[in-house]
């Protein structure tokens, strides 16, 4: 359970340079688990208090918030708790997108992402690590890759991630105001570390990829996306998810 507020202002250094600083207070408890969670995660239960500060710089050329078919965009993050309450860690994140139109309403995009989160005199809580898989990797579950429980195989999340898509829309010659379009994708990435670790833990830092094809619709309450992947490398833990639907953008 997680209550909290947070305040945010953000301007601009220049057409396409923007700064945002952001601060959040919250209060975060672990209860009520299950006798056969991850001991890891047991360890973990009880309240906390999380104060931190947030800086952020995006730089973006593109041609549209939604729906870009030229351009470049990227975003990088520093977050930083203890600054009260009894949360301590720092959090870089460096996400980038390129989109380029080879063929009029044909768009290939490339994407990647990059992160990691270092513990400031205690060890990284499972709420606040990586995870990787659904809207991140499709193919595969909602944090379906990366540390395990061994005995319990529950999710613990990393300390480090990477990820990237390379993607093509493409029209499918409906009539264009039915707003549908097709695509072809290839999702990879990984997640791992996990302090303090032990012979329990499943860690592994393989690259996992996955293939598929995807139907999109700009409907009237917003787009909804539709997604069917097959991974093609994975680990003999991870939880695979072929099917996924998706309301939504992210921008």
């Amino acid at each position: 359970q997680n209550t909290g507020i947070g305040l945010r202002v953000g301007f601009p250094l220049s057409e396409t340079l923007r700064q945002a600083w952001q601060y959040g207070l919250a209060v975060e408890k672990v209860e009520n688990l299950s006798s056969s969670a991850s001991s890891l995660i047991k360890a973990q239960e009880g309240t906390r208090f999380a104060s931190t500060i947030n800086h952020s710089l995006l730089y973006d050329t593109r041609d549209s918030k939604f729906s870009p078919s030229e351009g470049f965009s990227s975003r990088f993050s520093n977050e930083l708790a203890g600054l009260g309450g009894n949360v301590f860690y720092f959090r870089n994140i460096l996400t980038g997108t390129k989109y380029y139109s080879p063929v009029e309403e044909w768009v290939l995009s490339t994407s990647g992402k990059i992160g990691h989160i270092l513990g400031l005199g205690q060890d990284i809580q499972v709420a606040d690590r990586f995870f990787l898989g659904g809207d991140t990797l499709r193919g595969f579950a909602t944090a379906g890759v990366g540390p395990r429980d061994r005995n319990t195989n529950d999710s613990l999340g990393g300390e480090w991630i990477y990820n990237g898509t390379i993607q093509l829309r493409m029209p499918l010659g409906l009539p264009e105001e039915l707003a549908f379009s097709g695509r072809l994708f290839s999702d990879f990435g990984s997640a791992g570390g996990v302090n303090p670790s032990n012979a329990a833990v499943f860690d592994s830092d393989s690259i996992r990829a996955s293939i598929g094809a995807g139907l999109g619709w700009q409907s009237p309450f917003g787009p909804i996306n539709i997604d069917i992947g097959f991974p093609i490398l994975k680990e003999e833990l991870d939880e695979t998810e072929k099917f996924r639907l998706n309301f939504g953008t992210r921008f």
